[in-house]
């Protein structure tokens, strides 16, 4: 005769549950951690099974008000739209290892999936600059890479501009990246206001970047000469980029724009109570996202 769940027992495993789901989220570090990659995005929930963003061309510069309001006008530029996907992964505990171990055979493999998680978000964002210099299905809205020599100014001015270099990271090519940065112009002609700040890497070039970015003195130079990019950057180090001579520098406030994640089911783990029938206790982890970029002029990448 089969037994129904008791209260206490549907208590138990609502309890279990609620523990395990602590220690899920407990793992979650790829949003929070302000030197990863997770930094940059701009992270927002979503109600739709997409979003669709509309990119805006520049305006002029204001002009003096002589008594009558004078209104300019945009060119509405490219579309983007980022449809959520589905992310999932469950582990099944058999009943003889819940009586044999406990709550700690739980704890670590909750740990563990919350890990999992974790990584596939981090690894996520880092292939937006992983597949920085590939077009196809991870080009922009433009229609070329992310990092390429050939943005149109706009739908309707095919002049285009370059954020791609093919120089090693050394202090002459971070200032020369630097400089063609501060050089973009947006859709009107005018100067972007692009001001880079971050400078991003693989854990291969950890060294050189930070020597770079930290001396006081010209690195690679035994004169007194100033190093005028001396701590002028934030260097963010990704284990997570997989080529290990490509560099990026970003304007972080710029990136936090354009750079988008959409949460449309933040990561949730569930016990099955049910589950125990089969002498097994299921567990599962779910989520639903989607990423990618507006624009490009938040980032130039070196294509070593």
């Amino acid at each position: 005769m089969a037994v129904p769940m008791t209260r206490e027992i549907f208590q138990n495993f609502t309890n279990l549950g609620l523990a395990l789901t602590g220690i899920f989220q407990d793992q979650l570090t790829a949003v929070a951690d302000s030197n990863s990659l997770g930094n940059l995005f701009r992270i927002s929930d979503s109600s739709q099974a997409a979003e669709r963003n509309h990119g805006v061309g520049g305006f002029g510069n204001f002009r003096e008000y002589t008594g009558a309001l004078e209104y300019d006008s945009y060119e509405p530029l490219y579309r983007q739209t980022y449809t959520h996907r589905e992310f999932a992964m469950g582990y099944a505990i058999e009943r003889k290892a819940v009586d044999d171990d406990g709550i700690g055979v739980f704890s670590d493999a909750a740990r563990k999936l919350g890990l999992a998680a974790d990584r596939t978000v981090y690894t996520a964002m880092a292939s937006v600059f992983n597949n920085a210099f590939t077009a196809g299905a991870t080009a922009g809205a433009d229609g070329v890479a992310l990092c390429a020599n050939n943005h149109p100014y706009s739908p309707t001015d095919t002049t285009t501009q370059s954020n791609v270099v093919t120089t090693p990271l050394t202090a002459d090519s971070l200032i020369a990246a630097q400089q063609t940065m501060m050089s973009w112009l947006d859709s009107r002609g005018n100067p972007t206001m692009a001001e880079p700040d971050t400078l991003i890497v693989p854990v291969g070039l950890r060294s050189t970047a930070l020597t770079i970015v930290g001396s006081a003195g010209r690195p690679g130079t035994a004169n007194n000469d100033t190093n005028v990019v001396g701590g002028a950057f934030n260097v963010i180090v990704s284990r997570y980029l997989t080529d290990s001579n490509n560099w990026f520098l970003v304007d972080s406030r710029m990136a936090r724009e354009y750079l988008r994640w959409y949460w449309r089911t933040r990561p949730e783990f569930v016990v099955n109570a049910n589950s125990e029938y089969d002498l097994q206790v299921m567990v599962r982890g779910y989520m639903r996202y989607s990423f990618g970029f507006d624009h490009w002029n938040w980032i130039l990448g070196a294509n070593v």
